[in-house]
Formats: C-alpha cells, sequence, structure tokens
C-alpha cells in the first residue's frame, strides 16, 4: 500500500496474543502454526509463496505465542482448569479500563483482577509493547467457544459510528469464509452472556487507540463437563486439531490482506488511524525507540522511559563498583605503595 500523498510505502501493523489463559493451549498451538507459516516452513492450503510474499509486503507482524507462562505450567502438570497466571491473577483482568469492578456472578478462582491494574509482570509487559509497537490491529486470541469479539467487553454495546462498521465488516468476512458462518459477532459484553471489566481488549481500543481491537474464541466443545476442562477449550483428535489451525491460519491471513483496506484512512473518522501509517524508512530507522506523543500517552511513554533510565544508572553503578572491586584486588596483590605525584 502507497500514501497517496509521497508515494512512499506504507507498514500495516498488527499484534497477536495467544496462551492468555493457561488451559486454552490450542492458542498457543495456533501461534506455532503462524509462525511456521510465515517462517515457509509450512503452506496455507490454497496458497503459493508469491501469494504469501505479496500479502506481506508491508505488513508488520508481532506475536506473543505465549503470554502466561507460569499459568500453561500449571495446566502442564496436571492443574487443567487453570486459567490464571502463578500468581492467581486472571491477566485477561489486569488491565486499567473498568478495573476491579465485580459482577453479581463475579467468581474470585475464575477472574481475580489483582491488586491493582497492570500488577503483574504479563500485563505490564504487554502495555508496554502494545505502546511502543502501536499496532493497526490487535488481536487476543482465545478459546472455549466459537465467537469473533470486538470491542467493549465492560459494557453491552459496540462503539459508535465508521470504526466500529469497519470492525463488523472484516469480522463478518471472516465468519463467512473461515468460521463457515458459526462465530458469534458482535461486542465481547453483549454476547457471551456476562460483562468482563480489566480486558486487553477494552485498554488496546480505548487507551491505546488501536482502530480494530478484536478477541477470537477458535475453539470450544459445549457437550464437555464442567469438570472436563481439557475437553471443553481444546480439541481432543487429530482431525478437529488440524481443521482449527488450518481455518484460523488461514482467518489471520485474510485479516494480513484485507486489513490494510479495510480501514478508511481518507475518512474523518480515521485520521487517528492515518497517524500510525509509516515508511519502511522510518521503521526501521528506529520507529519503535523514538517514538513521538500519541493519543494522549505522554505519561505512559515517559513511564517506560524512565524505566530504561533507571536500568542503564544501575548498571553504571554497578559496572563502576565492579571495576573499584578490579582495581583494589590488583593494588593488594602486587603490594606495591602508592605514592602521589604531587610533592607534599
Amino acid at each position: 500500500m502507497t500514501n497517496p500523498s509521497s508515494g512512499s510505502f506504507l507498514l500495516f501493523i498488527v499484534f497477536q496474543s495467544f496462551g492468555q489463559h493457561g488451559r486454552e493451549l490450542i492458542t498457543s498451538e495456533l501461534a506455532l502454526r503462524i509462525l511456521s507459516i510465515l517462517s515457509e516452513e509450512q503452506f496455507l492450503p490454497k496458497m503459493d509463496r508469491a501469494s504469501l510474499n505479496g500479502t506481506l509486503e508491508n505488513v508488520v507482524i508481532k506475536i506473543v505465542p505465549m503470554e502466561n507462562l507460569n499459568g500453561r505450567k500449571l495446566v502442564e502438570e496436571g492443574n487443567l482448569c487453570e486459567r490464571r497466571n502463578g500468581r492467581g491473577v486472571d491477566l485477561n483482568r489486569n488491565w486499567s479500563v473498568d478495573w476491579g469492578k465485580k459482577e453479581k456472578d463475579y467468581d474470585p478462582y475464575e477472574e481475580n483482577p489483582g491488586i491493582a491494574p497492570f500488577s503483574e509482570p504479563e500485563t505490564q509487559i504487554m502495555r508496554k509493547l502494545a505502546i511502543s509497537f502501536d499496532p493497526h490491529i490487535w488481536v487476543n486470541v482465545h478459546s472455549g467457544m466459537e465467537a469473533l469479539f470486538m470491542p467493549y467487553d465492560h459494557k453491552n454495546r459496540t462503539p459508535d459510528g465508521l470504526p466500529s462498521q469497519q470492525m463488523r465488516l472484516l469480522l463478518e468476512e471472516l465468519n463467512n469464509v473461515h468460521c463457515h458462518k458459526r462465530c458469534m459477532i458482535g461486542s465481547g459484553g453483549g454476547s457471551v452472556g456476562y460483562l468482563a471489566h480489566g480486558t486487553a481488549t477494552d485498554y488496546m481500543y480505548d487507551v491505546v487507540r488501536v482502530p480494530m481491537s478484536f478477541t477470537f474464541e477458535i475453539y470450544g466443545d459445549n457437550t464437555a463437563t464442567l469438570k472436563d476442562c481439557f475437553k471443553m477449550f481444546n480439541p481432543v483428535d487429530h482431525t478437529t486439531f488440524k481443521r482449527v489451525l488450518n481455518d484460523w491460519s488461514a482467518a489471520f491471513f485474510t485479516i494480513f490482506k484485507l486489513g490494510p483496506h479495510q480501514i478508511d484512512v481518507h475518512s474523518k473518522a480515521a485520521v487517528s488511524s492515518m497517524d500510525k501509517w509509516v515508511s519502511i524508512d522510518e521503521y526501521f530507522d528506529g520507529y519503535l525507540m523514538g517514538r513521538r506523543n500519541r493519543y494522549g500517552k505522554k505519561m505512559e511513554v515517559l513511564e517506560v522511559g524512565m524505566q530504561e533510565i533507571r536500568t542503564y544508572f544501575r548498571l553504571f553503578l554497578l559496572s563502576s563498583v565492579l571495576l573499584l572491586f578490579m582495581f583494589c584486588s590488583r593494588i593488594s596483590k602486587t603490594g606495591r605503595q602508592i605514592v602521589s605525584a604531587i610533592p607534599i
């Protein structure tokens, strides 16, 4: 895609997270399949190398294949129903938008939001990645049902105006082509049957201002009992496993292909989206390192910068102490007397 005013190539930026809940193992399997296709180790059926390269020519993709490593370890150790991280916090309730609100059916085991927004290292890392990467599309991948959700999770409605229409058009295309019209479409809060507070997708849309912010639910077995968490959230036979990975890998590559065209950069409603388009030269010359303030995120960018400065200062102090120790050790080994060069 080119910038109409300059003719330069522009980048379309996609940020994806998988494995946010420990028990949803199939999501990280999908991340690995997408990475394998991107590295040309595998290919999608009906997609050749030339078509793949054409789709990805101006797309930059960041994938977090397993956000909740410690929660995943607990599941692999036999706690198949665990969705939280190693500290017992639900990472999809630990973000700052409407954080901490509890519905009447609140389950502390399932939805513990933590002691404060971003109290967990996992959400802190994801926030920093989102701010620095500043994507056009965010997709948070889960399992437990088949659905394509857009904001909002914490209230029973979708955003107003053109952005909502653009998101819905893309989701309807994915549902028709890849989800075989089985997927539920709409806001998470209005479709799933309960409101969720402090979620990643609501933060990405409201704070990071990602024009298209989604939560995908890629698999669910509604015949499984509540105690059979593995079957409820993950396919248990090879045929279904292969189908899920093929269908949803293809869906993501449809996003890579259609996403840049779905956002209307000429409309007034998409002015904020236009600011996200950068040239390839600008990107590789340090776009991620020298971000200017956007969307009122001054304090969060400043916070990240101050943390880096503090880290460098600690390293400087540590290196100074080590050099002093080495110098003193060298003097003690030589046993030589130090004589001042200036007469006393």
